[in-house]
């Protein structure tokens, strides 16, 4: 055992470590560059997870560290509690032009996903004076204390029974079964991933999404967008429901990874500008969403940059044939295997499904064991999860489907 092996066993998580020791690999990694992370042998390892999908322009963009290196330079205030700060007007303008949201929208900046997703509920509570929730199966927004009871897999919560929910929380599975529910009249919001991504890719589509947010108009219930995944990329477009040809828009939108630069937390929550008045508006409760590091001038200037660096990569047409290529490599993969494998794509969000859990597991070990990062998805395990960055080489699509081939040969 390495002397760094043996002192993070000591002092972090010795469990993890073992888990890592089981699969036959303890990598320590010391660099990151484009789509790849160095061991401390210098050994590369081609990554597809990018924090979750966070590395949207891979590790490191030299853009991003100049933008946070100007801002460093420049002595800027980190937080500004009792002020004003000018980057977030821009940031918001910036964000709701590339969205084509409409009318008076409100950008409220946090550190976390998670802390978006509350800060939104909590909206959503205040405007409307319910507590009752309605989310879709299949879905991920976190796993704090509430949002672990915002998805209907129970292996978020084992063990954590002593912390109920403090709201009543409805899973729908279909469109249909939604809608009835929000006739009720009884809900404070309505929760939605446009593309569940740790579900499975299950995709919201336009006619679903119209006649979602149409019930929820109806029913004065707060439609909630967590495109914190999905958004801004990841998906080939600004957003998930953009790339789904969603004509409508909810009232609250989330976002965060791909304005993170992979290295500055960050994270949006984008609410209509009466629902915003509702919660901001009362005595005292000006500043109520937030936390230390929130609004953090850092952070903007990377996410502002981070837009300006995407609307680059979505107009890269060479970029975008590579992707396409690379998911008809897939498939073409996907057909020598008996059952074929069901492989689909939206942007640079790729789930390749396999025929049950363990045959799934066997592909992503044998990928880490040759130095390829995935994902299982955790609310659907039979399914792999893949995710390239934007900006991707040809030689490292090629070195994915060179050892997938061979791996998926010995299913």
């Amino acid at each position: 055992m390495s002397a760094l092996i043996a002192r993070y066993e000591a002092f972090i998580n010795p469990h993890w470590s073992e888990v890592l020791h089981q699969l036959g690999e303890q990598p320590v990694f010391v660099r990151a560059k484009d789509e790849y992370l160095y061991d401390d042998a210098m050994t590369p390892w081609l990554d597809l997870v990018g924090h979750y999908g966070a590395a949207i322009f891979g590790h490191n963009r030299q853009e991003l560290k100049e933008a946070l290196y100007t801002a460093l330079e420049a002595d800027i205030p980190c937080v500004t509690p009792l002020g004003l700060n000018d980057l977030s007007a821009q940031l918001a303008i910036a964000l709701i032009e590339r969205l084509n949201l409409s009318g008076p929208w409100r950008l409220s900046t946090l550190t976390t996903g998670t802390e978006a997703v509350e800060g939104a509920i909590k909206a959503a509570l205040i405007h409307t004076g319910r507590s009752r929730l309605l989310v879709r199966r299949g879905c991920f927004h976190g796993s704090s204390s509430l949002a672990m009871h915002l998805t209907d897999n129970a292996l978020w919560r084992q063990g954590f029974e002593a912390l109920p929910c403090p709201l009543d929380v409805v899973y729908f599975d279909d469109i249909h079964q939604a809608t009835r529910e929000l006739a009720s009249g009884t809900f404070a919001a309505m929760l939605i991933e446009p593309f569940q991504a740790i579900g499975g890719g299950v995709r919201c589509s336009a006619q679903e999404a119209e006649q979602l947010l149409d019930a929820c108009t109806a029913s004065g219930t707060v439609s909630i967008c967590d495109e914190i995944f999905s958004g801004l990329g990841r998906c080939g477009h600004y957003s998930a429901m953009q790339a789904l040809g969603w004509t409508v828009r909810p009232d609250i939108l989330l976002l965060s990874k791909s304005l993170t630069g992979a290295f500055f937390p960050s994270a949006h929550v984008l609410m209509r500008a009466p629902i915003a008045d509702s919660i901001f508006g009362r005595p005292g409760c000006q500043k109520i969403l937030g936390s230390t590091f929130a609004n953090n001038a850092l952070g903007f200037s990377v996410a502002l940059t981070a837009l300006g660096l995407l609307d680059r990569c979505l107009a890269d047409s060479l970029a975008g044939q590579l992707r396409s290529d690379f998911v008809q490599a897939l498939h073409g993969v996907a057909e020598t295997v008996d059952p074929p494998l069901q492989v689909q794509a939206l942007g640079a969000c790729i789930i390749v499904e396999f025929c049950d859990a363990q045959t799934c597991f066997f592909v992503w070990h044998s990928l880490f064991a040759n130095q390829i990062l995935t994902t299982v998805c955790s609310n659907k395990p039979s399914c792999l999860k893949v995710l390239p960055s934007l900006t991707m080489h040809a030689d490292s699509y090629s070195r994915f489907i060179d050892v997938f081939t061979a791996v998926v040969a010995e299913c």
